[in-house]
């Protein structure tokens, strides 16, 4: 696993593609045997990032059917936060979180949740990913731990976990206050099998946000 985790923070930086449709598409990259799968959420801003890396080299025939069924499998999510004006995105971007009001960001790759209770001086967050990925993951999915600022400050990494597919992984940004600014990223890896094609898979998320104080008009704690 140590082996993969190595390779899979090389290959992350390889995204070769962004779509702005809903379903998840694919690209091909180098040798044939390494696709990449990054989104675009509204005003052109990119979050997660999935490339896989084929045990073997795919002809182009093999690699159409390959493109083919992750565009299948990586649909849009089934329920989204309820903020239609949000965009669908696997994390914050630059937002304002308001304080004790949760929020839960998606993409065909899984969600992201954050939630800070006004006056508090830790926050919770989750990452699960979508029932979807998980059809092509086998065995279980390496979390290599969050890594975050907070005002710019680097803090300590949380604690890295190693559970099947569709846990919810999870952890505590401390400490967090409001109006604080916090970024993150985490990388969680794992094999895959795409219609009989085996491979390794890297996912790269990424997020930024102020976890800001009430919002003008609505009442601490309420």
């Amino acid at each position: 696993m140590i082996t993969r985790r190595l390779a899979g923070s090389v290959l992350g930086a390889l995204s070769c593609l962004l779509l702005a449709a809903a379903p998840a598409q694919a690209t091909g990259g180098t040798s044939g045997s390494v696709v990449s799968v990054a989104h675009t959420g509204e005003f052109g801003v990119s979050d997660s990032a999935l490339t896989i890396t084929f045990d073997k080299a795919l002809d182009s025939a093999k690699l159409a059917q390959v493109k083919s069924s992750l565009a299948g499998q990586l649909t849009a999510p089934q329920t989204v936060r309820s903020d239609a004006a949000r965009p669908l995105v696997a994390g914050p971007q630059g937002a304002y979180l308001y304080c004790s009001d949760p929020y839960s960001f998606s993409d065909t790759d899984g969600t992201f949740t954050f939630s800070h209770v006004c006056g508090a001086t830790t926050s919770p967050w989750s990452y699960r990913q979508s029932s979807g990925l998980c059809s092509i993951v086998t065995g279980d999915v390496d979390e290599g731990g969050l890594t975050w600022t907070r005002n710019g400050t680097k803090m300590p990494k949380q604690a890295p976990h190693v559970e099947g597919c569709g846990y919810i992984f999870h952890g505590t940004f401390n400490p967090n206050h409001d109006y604080d600014f916090l970024t993150y990223s985490d990388t969680l890896i794992f094999d895959v099998d795409v219609d009989g094609n085996i491979g390794s898979a890297t996912l790269n998320i990424t997020g930024s946000f102020t976890s800001a104080g009430c919002a003008n008009g609505h009442a601490c704690g309420q």
